[in-house]
């Protein structure tokens, strides 16, 4: 056979390969794209109210902070008791909402584990997924870290894209562990855990690159730290897991994790006020932002060893947490679906009504900011951000840059030969 006939040949079966190819992505996804499970939106739901929590006692530490004129790593002067119980609260939430949303995403990620395991997984499927990856997540990013970056650093140029500001460090971060599934995830399920643990003790031990606005390039940092909820959600953490946990009788569940998140608080509150661990140091360390103290080697490894216990604490609390979520359908669980609509705008508006007080109520007194701002603000942008309205934000929050990707089935054929 001549070496034209054998390139027609092979372009043939090429041809027939990506027409056979083309209509498997639709297939594998209406299999892979198990029904939307009342738990997981609820449990998504609760996470999301945790964040913005979160963020609303940030904004009153703050304001705090500046009232008492509060140095790095002093005790509070005014309320001590008081104030050490809502600093103790802040960093309970600090250590479950985003290390159990970053569990979640991998959990809800497992059709990336399957399109990188299973014999259908060809190259269309995964190049299905990198290319959707780029729109939703990728796309999202380039446009919201835009708008932050034009908010907070206008006078920085040129426009650090490659430093994620505020909450935009977490698109970011997935996109990476989404894409490494696809690179790791022919290996064992124990050998995928073991290289993220591995990975995030030790990136403690690397200096990150600082960019002009003097945030971390890629915030790399707390991207390989976190990737280990990640990676526990996608291949430790099994449907039959949740369903177990979903068996138990509410009330003897919502019990137990009362008493977990209640053990947790005591144990950071202990730890805080009887064995006087620095505030500041403590809620650095759970945001897992900078790498270990540089001061000795011996320090270092003191550090990673604190990294493990930071691994192990979040894991018993945030299992308080899956036992407190309901499993059935509520009002709850459509604004499940919408929480990336709340996690990009809320900020805005908890930051805001903190800057709203500064200007026209500078002298309103802490019990006022800690009651509006910190209980019932989160509450009701939690919730606002998470109904039917927002929807109108898709545009820019879900933007379609499919216009990006070439059309499927256009590969060239011209060198199978």
């Amino acid at each position: 056979m001549s070496r034209d006939a054998r390139a027609t040949r092979r372009a043939r079966n090429l041809d027939a390969s990506l027409d056979a190819d083309a209509a498997t992505p639709r297939a594998f996804d209406e299999r892979a794209s198990d029904r939307r499970d009342a738990y997981l939106d609820n449990l998504k739901y609760a996470l999301m109210l945790i964040v913005v929590w979160n963020h609303a006692l940030q904004e009153f530490l703050r304001a705090l902070d500046a009232h008492e004129r509060r140095g790095w790593c002093e005790r509070d002067a005014v309320n001590a008791t008081t104030h050490g119980h809502v600093r103790t609260l802040y960093l309970v939430l600090c250590a479950t909402g985003m290390p159990l949303f970053a569990g979640a995403s991998g959990y809800l990620s497992k059709s990336w584990l399957r399109a990188a395991r299973e014999d259908e997984a060809s190259a269309v499927n995964l190049l299905v997924r990198v290319r959707g990856a780029f729109g939703t997540l990728l796309g999202t990013y380039a446009v919201w870290q835009a708008f932050y970056v034009a908010i907070n650093y206008y006078d920085v140029a040129p426009l650090q894209w490659w430093a994620p500001v505020g909450v935009m460090w977490y698109l970011l971060a997935l996109f990476f562990w989404r894409m490494s599934v696809l690179v790791v995830g022919g290996l064992r399920n124990g050998v995928i855990v073991a290289l993220s643990v591995f990975m995030g003790l030790f990136v403690g031990f690397t200096e990150t690159a600082t960019t002009k606005n003097g945030n971390a390039a890629f915030d790399w940092q707390r991207v390989f730290v976190y990737s280990v909820y990640f990676f526990l959600g996608c291949v430790a953490l099994k449907p039959e897991h949740l369903q177990r946990l979903q068996s138990i009788d509410y009330g003897r569940r919502a019990t137990f994790g009362a008493i977990v998140l209640a053990v947790a608080y005591a144990l950071l509150y202990v730890v805080l006020n009887v064995f006087e661990e620095c505030f500041d140091d403590v809620q650095w360390f759970i945001w897992s932002i900078a790498p270990y103290k540089s001061s000795s080697v011996a320090a270092q490894f003191i550090d990673m060893l604190k990294r493990i216990a930071l691994y192990v604490f979040t894991a018993f609390a945030g299992l308080g947490v899956l036992a407190l979520v309901p499993s059935k359908k509520s009002f709850i669980t459509a604004m499940g679906s919408r929480t990336l609509y709340c996690y990009l705008t809320h900020i805005l508006l908890v930051r805001g009504f903190s800057m709203l007080i500064d200007r026209v109520w500078p002298a309103a007194p802490l019990s006022f900011r800690l009651s509006a701002g910190a209980l019932w603000l989160p509450l009701i942008v939690g919730n606002a951000l998470m109904a039917q309205p927002v929807l109108f934000l898709k545009p820019v929050v879900e933007p379609d840059f499919s216009f990006l990707s070439r059309p499927r089935g256009a590969e060239s054929v011209a060198n199978v030969a």
